[in-house]
Parts: C-alpha cells; sequence; structure tokens
C-alpha cells in the first residue's frame, strides 16, 4: 500500500507530491528517516523525510501537511 507525502521543491518553490510505500525499511517510528525522491518540478533529487515530508536541511520549522 502506499502513502502521499507532500514537500516544496528548494528549488521552484512548488509543491510536489510523491508517493512513499508504507511497508518501506525506510520508514522509522523515530520520525528522522529521509528517502531521496527525484523531483518532478526541477528533476534532481532531494531528500525527504519519510514521516513528515521536510527536506534534510529545511531550517524553516515549517512542515507542509500530508494529502488525505
Amino acid at each position: 500500500m502506499q502513502r502521499q507525502i507532500l514537500f516544496k521543491c528548494p528549488r521552484t518553490g512548488v509543491n510536489v507530491q510523491h508517493r512513499l510505500d508504507k511497508d518501506r525499511p525506510e520508514r522509522a517510528e523515530t520520525g528522522d528517516t529521509y528517502v531521496s525522491v527525484r523531483c518532478p518540478a526541477c528533476m534532481a533529487v532531494h531528500f525527504v523525510n519519510s514521516i513528515s515530508g521536510r527536506l534534510l536541511g529545511d531550517r524553516s520549522g515549517q512542515s507542509l501537511q500530508r494529502p488525505a
């Protein structure tokens, strides 16, 4: 089964949706696990927190809500 995460591309500022498998081994309860995601907005690879959707190195303190 898959779930959606939503993150903001740091290059373009576009909100991007991405699907993650719920059963992936990266999914940790601590919330400090990141997955590599190919961004369709800029075609670069970003590291996104598998629980919160925050980007690695994001210091804004804001995370986008996951779509239901």
